[in-house]
């Protein structure tokens, strides 16, 4: 089965609107089997709208529309489709009243095409917007299946979610039983990711393995559709422990939670405070922390050390293993991270050293970044890392592998690669 995604809107063509929507549906239709052959950005033109859609029907089965269902006088896709397709529009009396008391109730005047946004296709299924006004719809008709959705892309993930997926399901997929899992990859590229997945992300009419780039992390989204729901957990689980052979060092969790969640998780869980001592980052680590869900209940504060007096007169690291040892070093990152647990009275620190870039520290080139570890009653460590030239990714980077470290110490995780400060004294 083939797919077209037809992206309506002249502020995506002058580069006003990032086209996340197609990128969104695009891989929830591929993810399922039906392969999107073209995905277009048209302006608000009838006889363009018109071409495109009879191109589309040459060579898909199923049209997406996005965008062009509101109230002004260029949003044209439904009445454009209604004449194309010879199909009245029909008002839908509960989007209309929506719509009605949404007005009166905001004191906003209601535009005179207001009905546009309740109006649907004569024998279509209607597609309620949970977060906006207008309305979309699926329809089918002897040959192919259209489906209208908003161009806001808070209103369009959510119908498309919530009222168009189970529609496909039902009527493109045969009522299969569907099911998804993701699972979360942090410290390899693409590239490398597809090296290593290689012949899993093979698909068949069964299973659908995807990689996606979420961010620094690295999304493998697993989509199995059977007959029940035991055939489709199976299928699951097979290609789960595929995956899991290929790329276990590199799996950092399940499911849409980011590296930090994962750690918000964790410590909430577990009931421990944690604090930070950041010097090339700036305080890019603490803010992400401060900002998680109920922060409040692990994180009670941190300190910024940018400049090396900071970190003597303010934080207390000892002057002389700066003067000996130099910033960037697993010598300032030990110092820094058992400071700050002890100035903040938390369970665990985290520090973060290095030569962010574009220039060279200390003989160091840029990239080059230290992070601490303490934690109470355990023995403080550090980890190097080689990052690249590119300072602000150096800086995301770090703090990415940061979480990461802490992750790996809240599960008990074996981490390579580590120095610990007993060994770096005793070698001394």
């Amino acid at each position: 089965m083939k797919a077209e995604i037809i992206s309506v809107g002249s502020s995506l063509l002058k580069g006003l609107v990032e086209n996340k929507n197609a990128a969104f549906i695009a891989r929830e239709l591929t993810s399922v089997g039906i392969n999107v052959t073209q995905a277009v950005m048209i302006d608000n033109s009838k006889e363009k709208l018109l071409e495109t859609i009879e191109k589309a029907e040459q060579q898909a089965d199923v049209l997406v529309f996005t965008g062009g269902l509101g109230p002004d006088d260029d949003d044209i896709v439904k009445t454009t489709l209604s004449e194309h397709l010879d199909k009245p529009l029909v008002l839908d009396d509960d989007t209309q009243n929506r719509i009605i008391t949404y007005h009166k109730n905001s004191d906003l005047i209601m535009p005179k095409n207001n009905q546009l946004q309740a109006l649907t296709l004569l024998d279509s299924i209607p597609l309620v917007n949970v977060t906006g006004l207008a309305l979309g719809m699926f329809y089918q008709s002897d040959t192919h299946t259209y489906i209208l959705l908003p161009g806001p892309t808070d209103e369009l993930k959510p119908m498309f979610t919530e009222k168009a997926w189970p529609l496909i399901i039902e009527h493109l997929l045969n009522g299969q039983v569907v099911s998804t899992k993701l699972v979360r990859l942090f410290g390899l590229t693409m590239a490398q990711a597809q090296r290593n997945l290689g012949d899993i992300l093979v698909s068949d009419d069964t299973t659908f393995i995807e990689i996606f780039p979420a961010g620094l992390e690295i999304e493998v989204q697993i989509t199995a559709r059977g007959l029940d729901a035991d055939e489709v957990h199976q299928l699951i689980a097979k290609a789960e422990s595929e995956i899991e052979k290929s790329v276990a060092p590199y799996i950092i969790g399940y499911g849409d939670q980011n590296l930090p969640n994962i750690v918000r998780k964790l410590l909430k869980e577990k009931e421990l405070k944690i604090t930070g001592a950041e010097s090339l980052t700036g305080g890019a680590f603490l803010s992400e922390l401060s900002s998680l869900f109920e922060a409040g209940l692990f994180f009670d504060g941190g300190m910024v050390t940018y400049d090396e007096s900071i970190k003597k007169e303010v934080l207390g690291v000892d002057e002389e293993v700066i003067e000996t040892h130099g910033v960037v070093s697993a010598e300032c990152a030990f110092e820094m991270a058992e400071k700050a647990l002890e100035a903040f009275g938390a369970d665990l620190a985290v520090s973060l050293t290095g030569a962010a870039g574009p220039s060279s520290l200390e003989g160091e080139i840029p990239g080059t970044v230290w992070i601490g570890v303490a934690v109470k009653e355990k023995s403080t460590f550090a980890k190097k890392f080689h990052f690249g030239y590119k300072r602000n990714q150096n800086r995301e980077y770090s703090v990415w592998s940061a979480f990461n470290l802490i992750r790996q110490v809240l599960l008990d995780e074996e981490i390579e690669s580590i120095i610990y400060k007993e060994k770096v004294k005793k070698d001394e």
